[in-house]
This record gives structure tokens, sequence and C-alpha cells, in this order.
């Protein structure tokens, strides 16, 4: 969130209209974002509301007290369709919760992805991550990403997974289903060493 009061920032990568980033940010001094089901669906439906307006949602995960976005935006309204977002969600949940003051941690971060394979390995990356934080026996069993609608378990609502299962499987004459499949073994094939490494470089 770009918000009032949080921490300003250092020298910030560019946010360019009809590029890819990794968008993300975390709760403030440790805490939770998200204390039960009713806070992921609220947040998702102010992403559904504010976000599509500047941005087109590739993928996200949404964690305890994090979340992931990988997005392409569309214009320069896009850091105030996001402080939008993390606004409505603040006010929301602190009066459910009343309390006051701020939830995120500072400003949203964000990094350019301009390369196709770690757009790839990024999207495993943070599908992965409920069951690397042992919340989910398998990426399929967390409902707050977009993995499910990745592999057909459910529509795609607010995202939308076609550019990048166009990668992972670009043969032109592939089904839905066929690609599904190709991104699902490719999420099979997770090494969480490897795919730190990839993501940090």
């Amino acid at each position: 969130m770009e918000n009032p009061g949080g921490k300003m920032p250092g020298k910030r990568v560019p946010l360019i209209p009809g590029q890819i980033y990794h968008i993300y940010n975390r709760a403030i001094a440790g805490n939770l974002l998200f204390r039960d089901d009713r806070n992921y669906v609220y947040f998702l439906s102010r992403t559904a509301k504010y976000l599509p307006q500047a941005a087109g949602l590739l993928a996200y995960c949404l964690m305890p007290n994090h979340y992931h976005f990988i997005l392409k935006i569309q214009n320069e309204e896009f850091s105030r369709a996001m402080q939008k977002l993390a606004l409505s969600y603040v006010l929301a949940y602190n009066k459910v919760y009343n309390q006051n003051g701020h939830l995120f941690q500072g400003v949203f971060q964000r990094k350019q992805v301009n390369d196709l394979n770690y757009l790839l390995h990024l999207s495993r990356y943070i599908h992965l991550n409920p069951v690397k934080a042992k919340l989910a026996a398998h990426p399929e069993d967390w409902d707050f990403s977009s993995y499910q609608g990745y592999i057909g378990l459910r529509d795609p609502d607010i995202f939308d997974p076609l550019p990048i299962l166009n990668i992972i499987c670009d043969q032109p004459k592939a089904s839905q289903a066929r690609k599904r499949e190709c991104y699902r073994n490719f999420i099979q094939e997770w090494d969480f060493d490897y795919m730190e490494f990839k993501i940090k470089k």
C-alpha cells in the first residue's frame, strides 16, 4: 500500500504501462493481514473492485501475513488503484477488529519481470508458498491463490492464467486441458532451494 505514514521509499522501480511486475506486501510488525477466511474473501473483493481499472492480474497468492500479485500494468492509475485497494481493506479490517493505525509494512514492493523463464518460476514460487509454509500439503488445497484456476478446479474470476499457460505450453493447437496439465506438471517439479535461487537472483 502506498499509504500515509508508511516508510518512505528509496529509489523505486518505475511502474511502466504494458510491463509485468511482481507486487507484494506484508503486515507491519509481525501482525496478520488475514485472520480468517472472511478476510481473504474481502481482500479479493476489493482487488476485483479496484485493480481491473489499472492492471491485469495474472496470478496471486494470499498468505496469513503477506500477499503476492503478478500483474501487467495497463495505465498510470496503478499506484492509485493499489492505494484504494489497501485503504479500503485497512479501514474494514480495523473496524472489524476494533483497532487503529497502519496494517501494511509501508508501500507495496515491486519487481519488474522482464524474462519469460523468470515469470514462470515466479508463478510457481508464489503458488507453492502455502506448501512451503506448511499451510497446505498441495498447492491446490489452498483456496486463496490462483492455482486452482490454473489447473481447472475453478473458473478464473479476477485473474487471467492464459499468458502464463501459453508460455508453459506453446503448442499452437494445444487445448486448455493440455495447457493446464503442463502447468500442473511444472508445479509438481518443484525444488525449493532452486526456486529461492531463481527468485532472488
